[in-house]
């Protein structure tokens, strides 16, 4: 099929590097775009090129945004391209679908399926009553400079006995004891933190082969946006589920 001879909605007001990027199928691609340079457009043209033109399905296509903004925008501009309801589309930020991976399959790392997500809030309150129940003055451990710590842990994947063995202060001491007690509660209260989301779904994926694939074999294609924010969790989750397909595109 000549490209003369697609619909016009799929490539219309694209430059012809814009084109190439749409109408590349199979394998990596990356996406080297400035803000207002229209990436948002080429990702929404892709994902209705992929359906509209090569008949892949929309539930094969997953593509991952750093904001609900972003996603919302992305997911509007398919809908507009393909005529398909947002329940046909899969478009999230990247804490929602490693969300939805654990309502459905937590519970091979530890997570009942209705879970509690607990925002920087709850989070703040979990640790306050902890400094008050091991009698610990707040103003010099404060709550949010404590989270710091502890979401650098995770994001490192290194749990409270991982991190007391780097400990060389009594500060760094006592924010192990923190986390400890912090990891406690949150296990009590079924209930999880943003950077759980994506530290206990690359544990799953990573711990479970026969999970991964399945998530592999879901998704062929993989588009992520704003690649160059991912974090290293965000990024190893994004590898994993392209290494069987690597019809991966990141912009």
């Amino acid at each position: 099929m000549s490209l003369t001879s697609l619909p016009d909605n799929f490539l219309a007001g694209l430059s012809e590097r814009q084109r190439d990027a749409v109408t590349h199928i199979d394998g990596p691609l990356l996406i080297i775009a400035g803000p207002g340079s229209g990436k948002t457009r080429v990702m929404a043209h892709r994902v209705a090129y992929l359906i509209g033109v090569t008949g892949v399905s929309p539930w094969k296509i997953l593509a991952v945004t750093f904001t609900n903004k972003a996603a919302r925008e992305l997911l509007e501009r398919c809908e507009r391209l393909v005529g398909l309801g947002s329940n046909e589309l899969q478009v999230r930020t990247f804490h929602g679908f490693c969300a939805r991976v654990l309502r459905s399959d937590g519970e091979n790392v530890g997570l009942k399926s209705d879970f509690t997500i607990y925002d920087s809030d709850d989070q703040a309150r979990v640790i306050r009553r902890i400094l008050e129940d091991i009698d610990i003055d707040p103003k010099q451990f404060p709550p949010r400079s404590v989270l710091g710590v502890i979401s650098d842990a995770k994001n490192n994947l290194q749990n409270p006995e991982q991190l007391s063995k780097r400990t060389e202060t009594y500060r760094d001491e006592v924010i192990s004891r923190i986390y400890e007690a912090y990891e406690a509660a949150l296990h009590r209260a079924n209930a999880v933190d943003f950077d759980d989301l994506l530290s206990k779904t690359y544990t799953l994926l990573e711990g479970h082969p026969e999970i991964l694939e399945k998530y592999q074999l879901r998704y062929e294609y993989l588009l992520v946006d704003e690649f160059q924010d991912t974090n290293p969790l965000q990024f190893q989750v994004a590898r994993l589920l392209a290494l069987k397909s690597r019809n991966i595109c990141v912009v």
